[in-house]
């Protein structure tokens, strides 16, 4: 699934499972230093034994670490866990169990860019708006 998640050099599309989702996150917590994320002294995180993103690991228990740490960010406030706005977090499309498709990247998005044709026309500036959630400029003719 593809997702807009916060990476070391700001947002970035990226395809994630939940294995990617925990290292990314583990990645995050450690200021994008991979060592630091081997040599982790939170024991105690949910998300600890899952670090890595490798090796065999139990789904169902790796699903649970996933809420259990979600639980926590939010305080253990479960309704604050449904309702969290945070949607760069690479756990956010999987805080509630089953994948939460909202947060998706849009297909759209995989198109490639239109560029105008300046041939038969003159664009001027206004019209042409930028669309945040695609980070495409749109015509609006």
């Amino acid at each position: 699934m593809k997702v807009r998640i916060l990476g070391k050099d700001g947002p970035k599309v990226t395809e994630l499972n939940r294995r990617k989702a925990i290292r990314e996150c583990c990645l995050n917590c450690s200021g994008w230093e991979p060592s630091e994320v081997r040599d982790c002294a939170f024991t105690d995180c949910h998300l600890y034994p899952y670090r890595m993103g490798t090796g065999k690991q139990n789904a169902k228990a790796r699903n649970k670490a996933i809420r259990k740490y979600c639980l926590w960010c939010c305080c253990g406030q479960r309704k604050e866990v449904q309702l969290c706005p945070s949607k760069s977090c690479p756990l956010h499309v999987y805080r509630l169990g089953a994948v939460d498709r909202s947060s998706e990247w849009p297909e759209s998005s995989k198109k490639a860019h239109i560029e105008p044709d300046f041939e038969t026309e003159t664009n001027s500036k206004t019209d042409w708006t930028f669309e945040p959630q695609s980070g495409l400029y749109m015509n609006q003719k």
